[in-house]
């Protein structure tokens, strides 16, 4: 169960490597939709974990991280096209900030199909901030939800860092789940607070971006994925 981690889908800068330009990222969505990759919802991710649900052959959860408006003026129109939905991690205190997504932006990608989740306050290191996890985790869930009208289901780390108190407001908060980082496909009980994430970087090429995925067809012909239809 692949889950690939993006923050922007904007032009690529040199500086931020968390900048992947529109380019890349259609053909990335085109590569996931040719080799038979469907997108999921963490929801029924954790159903099918916790209770059997059924999943699609190839399923993978594609998470946008801390809200950049790029999510929605760019990765939304393209993922649309392949009927892709996506979950974005909201931090709280940037919505509405140069970059970031207002309120109608948001509830736009809600109205879409997608998840919204919590991605914090502030964008604190919680290892670092013990006197902050109860407001960074429990209180962005409560304000997200009252801001926004919809259900926030999951968290997602800051810079994937957490520890034992972490994963214990996580579950305080009622999310059902929540995101870290990780090198792994393999996802169950045992890490349900602690979901592995593949990042997908500004220099991959395409090459580099189908090695994240377990199920691969053949990597001679991707040249023939590069123009997108």
């Amino acid at each position: 169960m692949p889950i690939l981690l993006y923050h922007h889908v904007a032009p690529h800068q040199s500086e931020n490597i968390y900048y992947v330009a529109p380019d890349a990222f259609e053909h990335q969505m085109y590569l996931l939709h040719e080799w038979g990759y469907t997108t999921i919802s963490v929801e029924l991710m954790v159903r099918a974990i916790k209770e059997g649900a059924e999943l699609p052959p190839k399923p993978i959860l594609l998470t946008f991280d801390d809200g950049s408006e790029t999510v929605h003026t760019n990765a939304l129109p393209i993922m649309q096209k392949f009927n892709f939905t996506g979950t974005v991690y909201i931090v709280y205190n940037y919505i509405g900030r140069r970059n970031y997504m207002n309120q109608d932006q948001i509830r736009q990608l809600y109205a879409s199909g997608w998840e919204i989740g919590s991605h914090s306050l502030s964008h604190a290191d919680l290892t670092q901030r013990s006197d902050r996890q109860m407001d960074e985790i429990v209180e962005s869930r409560r304000k997200l939800q009252s801001l926004l009208g919809v259900p926030i289901l999951s968290f997602s780390y800051p810079f994937g860092a957490y520890d034992e108190n972490s994963v214990y407001y996580a579950h305080y908060a009622g999310y059902i789940a929540a995101m870290g980082l990780g090198k792994e496909s393999v996802q169950g009980s045992k890490n349900l607070f602690y979901l592995y994430r593949q990042s997908v970087k500004g220099p991959d090429d395409l090459r580099t971006f189908a090695l994240l995925l377990p199920w691969r067809e053949d990597l001679e012909n991707l040249s023939a994925l590069t123009v997108v239809p």
